[in-house]
């Protein structure tokens, strides 16, 4: 006679999950309805939006410039009278865009000495910053 005979096979019950498991993405993302101008009602009485602002350019700032923007930032922030949630994503820059943007390229002119200079300015403050995140 095995460990599981039939007897417990009839009294045994499996156990009620603990979460419903949803079956559409519709069910995943907890939203009653939108309205035109994207925002979204969550709940009942509750809403929410979001915004989506562009990269302030780091790459020159120093690092007393970046936490200055970054204490004006959390001060807004903080003005706000309602629940808020920030979202940051980040992702790897390609470098040689980067560089491709930012630095001025040599001409036969009699100025590739200020260029050069200039350049090299911005590459250390490339490196000073947040280098490869964006």
């Amino acid at each position: 006679m095995g460990l599981f005979t039939d007897g417990f096979k009839l009294l045994k019950k499996a156990s009620e999950p603990l979460y419903k498991t949803p079956k559409s993405i519709q069910e995943t993302i907890e939203i009653m309805a939108v309205a035109e101008k994207g925002i979204f009602e969550v709940s009942k009485n509750k809403y929410s939006k979001c915004y989506r602002f562009q990269d302030i350019n780091y790459t020159t700032a120093t690092e007393d410039e970046q936490i200055g923007i970054f204490e004006r930032y959390c001060k807004f922030l903080n003005s706000l009278d309602c629940n808020y949630k920030i979202t940051i994503n980040n992702k790897n820059k390609n470098m040689d865009e980067l560089r491709d943007k930012v630095l001025i390229a040599e001409k036969n002119d009699g100025f590739n000495n200020y260029r050069s200079i200039y350049n090299d300015i911005i590459e250390e403050k490339i490196i000073e910053g947040r280098q490869g995140i964006e």
